[in-house]
């Protein structure tokens, strides 16, 4: 979804992540090699700059301008299929184990702008749940139960800002977040720089092969990175091609932003 040909267009994408990152256009070393610089790959490679790593990280299009450039930036703990489908199809541990990573994950976004001094437009803010026309309101019910057994703030209230949803039932979730993704990005990025790290963009990598000494990533160019360890943070893997792509299937969402007066929707 980074590539150039890309037509969709997100209001974050006119902020720069770096000013300029080459090419791979020779052999490179490090301790770690990371392929994808969204949000994952980039988190991964600032917390290894932080702890005296040597980081490469490789693109096939512009540093940061990948899926990460097409997200709604709202930043939650609760499971868009719901905690209550969660712990019925993998149990309460592994769903609280869930709950707890994203909780941490919000925590640390907030606790590295700080630190780091980001202008990424950071906020808390509550999230709401309710439900649609048409769908069953008992959903609520059984959302409300099982997010309180697994930790997380969660109160029941009434009335959304619709027009004429006074009185609709909904969830109301404390301690979520929002933020400016790529000036988070170009945060990180200026810090994992500032530590030695290395950014290829627009390097296409064909292979990822392990060997006795660790791994080796070879670009479409030819060209080769040797690590000890590689961390796959693209959209899909593309380290094994069955694992994940035989399971997926393509669709797309969409989303738009407005100013609304209140109470104008119905």
């Amino acid at each position: 979804m980074n590539v150039s040909k890309e037509k969709s267009v997100s209001l974050w994408m006119s902020t720069k992540v770096l000013d300029e990152a080459p090419v791979l256009d020779k052999k490179d070393s490090a301790d770690v090699v990371i392929v994808g610089s969204g949000i994952a790959g980039m988190s991964v490679a600032y917390e290894l700059a932080k702890a005296h790593r040597d980081v490469v990280v490789l693109d096939r299009g512009p540093i940061g301008k990948g899926m990460t450039s097409r997200t709604t930036a709202h930043l939650t703990a609760q499971c868009d299929d719901g905690f209550h489908e969660m712990v019925a199809r993998r149990g309460e541990e592994l769903a609280k184990a869930w709950y707890e990573s994203q909780a941490a994950a919000i925590d640390r976004i907030e606790a590295n702008q700080k630190d780091l001094g980001i202008a990424c437009e950071f906020r808390r803010l509550e999230g709401h749940l309710f439900h649609a026309p048409g769908t069953d309101p008992g959903i609520l019910d059984r959302e409300y139960e099982a997010t309180r057994k697994l930790g997380m703030p969660v109160f029941r209230e009434k009335g959304v800002p619709f027009a004429g949803q006074a009185l609709t039932p909904s969830l109301r979730y404390p301690d979520q977040a929002t933020f400016h993704p790529l000036k988070y990005l170009a945060g990180l990025a200026a810090a994992i720089r500032k530590a030695g790290g290395r950014f290829y963009a627009e390097t296409t990598v064909e292979k990822v092969a392990e060997n006795g000494n660790g791994v080796e990533v070879t670009t479409a160019g030819g060209h080769a990175v040797t690590a000890k360890h590689a961390v796959i943070a693209t959209n899909s893997p593309i380290n094994d091609r069955y694992a994940i792509h035989s399971k997926q299937a393509p669709y797309r969402t969409y989303a738009m932003a407005f100013s609304l007066p209140p109470d104008s929707l119905a």
